[in-house]
């Protein structure tokens, strides 16, 4: 089925897999609240201002280095009180990096970047479920073949992201999944304190179980 827009549904990287049943195919708007990118600024201040590099790859918050700027400096109509299950997805960065996405996870008094995108989602689909496609989209380099490609940087709209093809369960069935992936998250951590392990570990499992959820196997 074409959606108008730059990405049709039927280019995403699920497109030979027929979905469980009681899934279904969604445009990202469609179950998107908000979708608002942040806005640029040099100086550093008081408020917490998140940039690309604060998206961890391993779809984490990384907060370990923060730039702040100063609250009379927020425009007036961008939301600064980030909320659990608010999405960030990393619109602008290198070919390899466009797609970066992470869940908000605690309450958090910030502005962020015109290179990030605040996706905040309606009844229905949880955010985690939602940060969960975009990551395993990006990991496959669904983003990167879709975007607009400059010189040493890459970049998706806000149209070409409306259109994003979102696989929809029931809403049970999401927070199951994401409930797996949540302790293979763990054990990966716990694995990590007490062997060498690499992020490419926690992709590959991700991956394995997103795979059999497809299918209706897990």
């Amino acid at each position: 089925m074409e959606h108008k827009g730059r990405t049709k549904m039927a280019e995403g990287p699920y497109k030979f897999h027929k979905l469980p049943k009681g899934w279904k195919w969604v445009r990202l708007e469609e179950v998107a609240q908000t979708l608002e990118s942040g806005f640029a600024f040099r100086k550093k201040r008081v408020q917490p201002h998140l940039r690309p590099y604060n998206i961890g790859e391993d779809g984490t918050i990384r907060l370990d280095k923060l730039f702040f700027i100063s609250r009379d400096k927020v425009p007036k109509n961008k939301v600064t009180l980030l909320q659990p299950g608010d999405v960030l997805f990393n619109n602008t960065n290198s070919v390899e990096l466009v797609g970066k996405t992470t869940l908000v996870t605690q309450p958090m008094e910030a502005g962020f970047s015109n290179h990030i995108t605040l996706i905040r989602t309606k009844p229905g689909i949880e955010g985690a479920w939602l940060a969960l496609v975009l990551r395993a989209w990006w990991h496959q380099g669904f983003f990167a073949r879709i975007c607009n490609k400059w010189i040493g940087q890459a970049g998706i709209n806000t149209e070409t992201l409306k259109h994003i093809p979102i696989p929809l369960p029931p809403l049970p069935e999401q927070r199951r999944i994401v409930a797996c992936l949540d302790q293979v998250q763990t054990k990966v951590t716990a694995l990590k304190k007490t062997q060498e392990s690499t992020e490419a570990e926690l992709h590959r499992l991700e991956q394995a179980i997103l795979d059999k959820a497809f299918r209706g196997e897990l």
